[in-house]
């Protein structure tokens, strides 16, 4: 069974990220999107080993849930950075003091220099960069909003996860001109050609 039978959405990802690279910059943004554990970070991560095996330079962010198996459930408890360069790993999110409070976790400054760091050291080198998430906390320009600042003025092709709720937000609040969306959760509507949205 081939990929596009396997996953439609990751199929036609992997097409439109190939037609855009052979175009000149700057590049269109995509944004994979969906609600919270609809599975935008581990779509990204096969997204990502898909583009590595095909011979394209990535880099970027991926930031896995940390989760616990509680009562016969699991339970996001935090969430580790991941360099998708290196592979090297750090603690993000937890749900305890120190770091800056998002919802029920606490954000650590030692995360966000950390993947600061992976996202701008791949904006300068890699082809297509993935920031795992952008969301409420960049929207206020905080957590990666410097780092996708500096990607999205690169020459790399941006892939940002963000959640279906904030994606206006984020297109508005980081003046994306041009983007494709890729919804994760096969339910949600592919939404349509609008503004300065590609697809």
């Amino acid at each position: 069974m081939s990929i596009a039978e396997r996953e439609p959405v990751l199929s036609e990802m992997l097409a439109f990220i190939h037609a855009r690279l052979r175009e000149e910059t700057p590049h269109p943004c995509v944004i994979i999107h969906g609600p919270i554990g609809a599975g935008k970070t581990s779509t990204a991560a096969r997204l990502a080993a898909a583009l590595k095996e095909q011979g394209i330079a990535v880099g970027g962010l991926l930031s896995p849930r940390i989760v616990e198996r509680i009562v016969e459930q699991d339970e996001t408890i935090g969430y580790t950075a991941r360099d998708i360069m290196t592979g090297e790993e750090r603690p993000f999110a937890g749900l305890t003091l120190p770091g800056i409070a998002i919802g029920r976790f606490y954000i650590r400054q030692t995360g966000i220099a950390f993947a600061r760091r992976a996202i701008e050291r791949a904006a300068a080198s890699t082809q297509v960069v993935f920031v795992d998430e952008v969301g409420r906390l960049e929207c206020d320009g905080k957590g990666h909003a410097p780092a996708v600042r500096r990607l999205l003025r690169s020459q790399a092709l941006p892939v940002l996860l963000v959640r279906s709720v904030f994606v206006e937000r984020v297109v508005e609040t980081f003046g994306i001109a041009r983007y494709a969306l890729f919804p994760v959760d096969t339910s949600l509507p592919t939404l349509s050609l609008e503004g300065g949205m590609l697809r």
